[in-house]
């Protein structure tokens, strides 16, 4: 699996924050380095506030393919 050009083992493709595995038609998340699901998303981004986040990049949602 790939996501922001890194390669993901399929076992290892996995929300951060609940560790459920994220499969082709889920909604993920990529920020950091790190993999969120649609679900467990860090909440500045469902606000809109960048708090602690600012400096960091964030991407948009996106889907696995």
């Amino acid at each position: 699996m790939r996501a922001q050009g890194n390669v993901y083992h399929l076992k290892c493709f996995t929300c951060s924050t609940c560790r459920n595995r994220l499969v082709p038609g889920d909604r993920f998340h990529y920020i950091n380095g790190s993999l969120f699901c649609e679900h467990d998303r860090p909440t500045a981004l469902i606000n809109g506030h960048l708090n602690s986040l600012q400096s960091n990049p964030l991407l948009p949602d996106q889907k696995v393919n």
